[in-house]
C-alpha cells in the first residue's frame, strides 16, 4: 500500500485551511459591509423623514398637506432613486421623483417602525424605511425608499477585488509553505547520508544533528543498532567459545585415532566415545540455549507473566530427570521495556543452571525498583563458597565438571546485563539455602492502558 508523503499531505491541509479561512473571512466581511451599508442607508432616510415631518403642516379641514419650499431637489427628480409616500386620514402625499409610480405603504401608529425591500418604478432595488408619527392629534407614516442599486455596485467591485487578492494570497503563501517545507525536510539529509553510509559500513550510528521531533525516532535507532551490535559480538564470542570448546576433544580424538594401528582397544574405544559424548553435549548445550530463547522479534518488549509460564514448562521438559518445582512470582504492573530475547535468553540461561544444581526447588522472582527491576533466581542446591562466589561468571571456568555444560551459562549472563547498564551478583539464597543470582536491569516498566 503506497503512503502518501508527508509534503504533500501538509501541503494539501494548509490549503484547505487557508481556502476555509479566506471564505470564512470573505463571508464575514461580506455580511458586515452589507449590514453597514444598510444601516448607513436607514440612518438617512431616517434623517429624511424627520426632515420631511418638520415640513408638514395641518390644513383647516384637518388634512396634512406639504410645505414645498425648501423640499429636497432630490425628491422632486422623475426616477432620481429617492422616494417618499405620507398617508394618513387623507389622501396620500406622493413625492414627485414617484413619476406614475407609488409604493405600497401601510399606515402605522406613531412610534412603530418598519423596514423592507421593494422594487422601484424603474427596477431599481429599493430599501424602505416607514414610521409613524402624530401631527397634531392625529397619526400618519412617512415613507422613505433609496435605490440601492450604485452602492451595491461599489461593494460587488470591492468583493470581487478582495477575491483576487486572496485567491492570489492563497497561491502566494501555498507557494512560500512549500518552500518552508522543502527547506526543513533538507535538514533530514544527514540522517540520510548516515542511513546510506550504514548500508556500506562505513557508519555504525546515525547523526542526531536533526529537528527535534525527529531526534527521538533516530535515538531509537540508534539504541536498537548499538543493541544489534552488542549482539553481534555476544554471537562471535558464543560461536568462539563453542569452536575453542570443540577443538580440544577433537584434537584428543585425533590423537587417539592416529595411535590406532590396526585394531581398536577398549581404552581407546572409551576415550573417543568419552570425548565424542561431550562434543554432543556441547552441541546440545547450544541447541537447549536456542529453544529457550525462542524466535522473538527484535526491539520487542518483554512480558513476564506470559513468557515466564512457557518457559518453566521447557525447562521442566528439558529436565524430565529431576521432580522440580518451579515457581515463579511477578510483582511487575506491565511488560519491561526490554528485548524478549535478550530477556528469555538472559533469564532462561539462570534458570536451566539452576535447574541443573537444584534438588528440587527453584525460585524466580521480578519485581520494580525505583530504578527499573529486579530479577531474582534461587535453588534449593549445594550454593557455592565464598572462593567460588568471586570467580564464578569467568568465562570457560566450569565448578563441576560432572554437571554438563561449558561454563559459559553465566558469562553470557553477565555480557547481557552489561548490555542493558544492569548489574549482576551472587550469593546464597536466604530462603532456599542454594545459589542466588540477583539481577538489577534499569528498563522501566511499560504501563498498559486497559
Amino acid at each position: 500500500m503506497r503512503v502518501e508523503s508527508l509534503e504533500t499531505r501538509l501541503q494539501l491541509g494548509l490549503g484547505i485551511s487557508l481556502m476555509l479561512l479566506i471564505c470564512a473571512a470573505w463571508w464575514l466581511g461580506h455580511d458586515a459591509l452589507h449590514r453597514s451599508t444598510e444601516a448607513y442607508v436607514l440612518s438617512r432616510l431616517q434623517h429624511d423623514a424627520e426632515a420631511l415631518l418638520g415640513k408638514l403642516r395641518r390644513t383647516p379641514a384637518g388634512e396634512a398637506q406639504l410645505r414645498c419650499n425648501g423640499m429636497m431637489s432630490i425628491y422632486g427628480q422623475p426616477l432620481s432613486g429617492h422616494y417618499f409616500k405620507i398617508v394618513g386620514d387623507g389622501a396620500p402625499i406622493l413625492s414627485r421623483s414617484l413619476w406614475d409610480g407609488d409604493l405600497k405603504v401601510s399606515i402605522l401608529g406613531a412610534g412603530r417602525e418598519r423596514v423592507w425591500r421593494a422594487a422601484g418604478p424603474a427596477g431599481q432595488r429599493l430599501l424602505v424605511r416607514a414610521a409613524g408619527y402624530q401631527l397634531g392629534q392625529r397619526d400618519i407614516t412617512i415613507a422613505v425608499a433609496e435605490d440601492l442599486t450604485p452602492l451595491l455596485g461599489v461593494l460587488r467591485g470591492f468583493e470581487n477585488l478582495f477575491a483576487v487578492l486572496a485567491v492570489g494570497g492563497l497561491v502566494l503563501m501555498v507557494l512560500i509553505q512549500r518552500l518552508i517545507l522543502r527547506r526543513t525536510f533538507a535538514l533530514l539529509r544527514p540522517a540520510y547520508r548516515d542511513i546510506d553510509a550504514l548500508e556500506r559500513g562505513g557508519k555504525r550510528r546515525i547523526s542526531e544533528q536533526v529537528p527535534s521531533e525527529i531526534l527521538p525516532l533516530v535515538r531509537k535507532l540508534n539504541g536498537l543498532l548499538q543493541v544489534y551490535d552488542k549482539r553481534l559480538e555476544r554471537s562471535r564470542n558464543a560461536a568462539g567459545n563453542l569452536a575453542h570448546a570443540l577443538k580440544a576433544p577433537l584434537n584428543l580424538m585425533m590423537q587417539q585415532l592416529d595411535r590406532i594401528d590396526g585394531g581398536i582397544g577398549e581404552e581407546d574405544r572409551r576415550i573417543c566415545g568419552d570425548q565424542v559424548l561431550r562434543v554432543r553435549q556441547l552441541i546440545e548445550r547450544e541447541l537447549k540455549r536456542a529453544r529457550i530463547a525462542g524466535g522473538g522479534s527484535p526491539g520487542s518488549i518483554f512480558d513476564p507473566g506470559g513468557e515466564l509460564p512457557v518457559l518453566k514448562d521447557v525447562l521442566i521438559r528439558l529436565h524430565a530427570g529431576k521432580a522440580l518445582a518451579i515457581d515463579c512470582e511477578v510483582n511487575l504492573a506491565g511488560p519491561l521495556a526490554a528485548d524478549r530475547e535478550d530477556m528469555l535468553e538472559l533469564v532462561g540461561t539462570l534458570l536451566d543452571n539452576a535447574c541443573k544444581w537444584a534438588r528440587g526447588q527453584v525460585l524466580c522472582r521480578l519485581e520494580p525498583t525505583a530504578g527499573g527491576a529486579v530479577v531474582l533466581i534461587e535453588d534449593d542446591g549445594p550454593g557455592c563458597s565464598d572462593e567460588e562466589l568471586r570467580i564464578l561468571g569467568a568465562r570457560g571456568l566450569r565448578l563441576d565438571e560432572q554437571v554438563d555444560g561449558h561454563g559459559l551459562g553465566l558469562s553470557i549472563a553477565r555480557e547481557i546485563v552489561a548490555l542493558y547498564g544492569g548489574e549482576i551478583r551472587f550469593g546464597r539464597s536466604p530462603r532456599l539455602g542454594g545459589f542466588q543470582v540477583r539481577i538489577d536491569l534499569p528498563v522501566m516498566e511499560v504501563m498498559t492502558t486497559g
